[in-house]
């Protein structure tokens, strides 16, 4: 087995795998093509939370509160060290053309578009009238998270989850595109009439409001027990300083996993450091069902092993009868892909090819999964039977004339 895995991966090296590292490099997005996406590919200096404008964010401040994942150079990671890196701004143009910007790139992982761009024409074209509605989407292996931050832009409610060393990359690009990442909840001061609030400019005369009992807030800046804010719902100022805690230990402040709605930016994001293991995907249950799961080029045994059987028991645990699963691939030599398929079939999923797509001499499919109805699983019972009594006659048969 293991002279058979080495040559395995000997001869996927030979079809070009860019992997994620220190110094890769990152292809262009134009490597691909992509019907619903332009891109427009530069060098930029990657401010810090503390740093960025609302200028970069769609007219408001919106920034992850702190580094979430390390500096990588020219790999898009220079996070506030005044070092240009490569930035991404991409236009959805099924979405009004919405301005997305990409600034933080995973540290590992396969580095290709194909598969990516793939699945989100398919999803652009085909389930577009389900995004606008606020359909639930939940991303597996997201790595840049591009197809959920696009179905965020058409309105969707998405939950992008990854392993808890890359999900920091797609969580500070998010909140670079206006979806807030970092939300706090005032659970403290309600019989106070809320919390007192601290000016963030220096030259503010007088008193600020208070925050109100229940509001929530994106955090900007966290100091220890200071939390400087951007208010997102409630009554209060529309940014400042509170306190996390008050003397003696009480929370006045907590982390929720809300994600309101803000004005002037459709749907929702959120991120979520996520194994594939069917327990941890249940707890992904407790918002609600599930309308749409999404899955990019998630299956290369000769890179992940057989992985594809842990994500094939998180599908199970998040179909409901009516969720749609869209899953990508690049084909690769001995990549596991037909097990992987056939494993679904055996799980009693229904498969149907979407698209497929070759260019540059690869090939991408695109496949739907989604659970068989009740009447399907009669009508299916009733062909097994028909056919069963068909071999019974047939051997009937041949017994009398032998």
């Amino acid at each position: 087995k293991r002279c058979r895995f080495q040559l395995c991966s000997a001869l996927c090296l030979q079809d070009p795998m860019p992997r994620a590292s220190q110094n890769a490099v990152i292809p262009e997005p134009s490597s691909w093509p992509c019907r619903h996406l332009l891109f427009d590919v530069h060098e930029a200096v990657v401010l810090g939370s503390s740093q960025r404008t609302s200028s970069q964010t769609g007219g408001r401040t919106s920034s992850p509160s702190r580094e979430t994942s390390p500096s990588r150079g020219s790999r898009g990671g220079a996070g506030g060290t005044g070092e240009p890196s490569k930035v991404i701004d991409v236009t959805v143009l099924v979405a009004g053309d919405r301005k997305l910007r990409l600034e933080r790139f995973p540290p590992r992982g396969l580095l290709t578009w194909g598969p990516c761009f793939a699945l989100i024409d398919v999803v652009a074209d085909q389930f577009r009238r389900e995004l606008i509605g606020g359909a639930r989407v939940v991303e597996l292996g997201c790595g840049l998270g591009l197809p959920g931050l696009l179905c965020a832009s058409l309105g969707a409610n998405v939950t992008v989850t990854d392993l808890p060393d890359m999900v920091g990359s797609v969580e500070y690009n998010a909140a670079a595109c206006g979806w807030p990442q970092r939300v706090w909840k005032v659970v403290g001061g309600k019989n106070a009439g809320g919390l007192d609030v601290e000016p963030t400019d220096s030259n503010h005369k007088g008193a600020l409001p208070k925050l109100a009992y229940e509001a929530t807030v994106e955090e900007l800046h966290l100091n220890e027990n200071s939390l400087t804010f951007r208010r997102l719902t409630g009554k209060g100022p529309d940014t400042g300083s509170v306190q996390v805690k008050r003397f003696g230990g009480a929370d006045l402040m907590q982390r929720t996993q809300e994600r309101p709605l803000v004005d002037g930016v459709a749907g929702t994001v959120r991120t979520v450091a996520l194994k594939w293991d069917a327990e941890d995907a249940a707890e992904l249950l407790d918002d609600g069902g599930v309308d749409m799961i999404l899955c990019s080029d998630c299956v290369n045994e000769p890179l992940y092993g057989h992985s594809w059987v842990e994500l094939a028991d998180c599908f199970e645990v998040l179909c409901g009868p009516r969720t749609s699963v869209l899953f990508s691939l690049q084909r690769r030599l001995e990549d596991g892909f037909d097990g992987f398929l056939e494993h679904l079939r055996d799980s009693g999923f229904l498969l149907h090819r979407m698209a497929s797509q070759s260019h540059g001499g690869k090939e991408v499919l695109v496949f739907c999964a989604r659970r068989r109805t009740a009447s399907e699983r009669f009508a299916e019972l009733l062909i097994r039977r028909a056919n069963e009594i068909v071999e019974r006659e047939r051997a009937k048969a041949a017994s009398f004339r032998r």
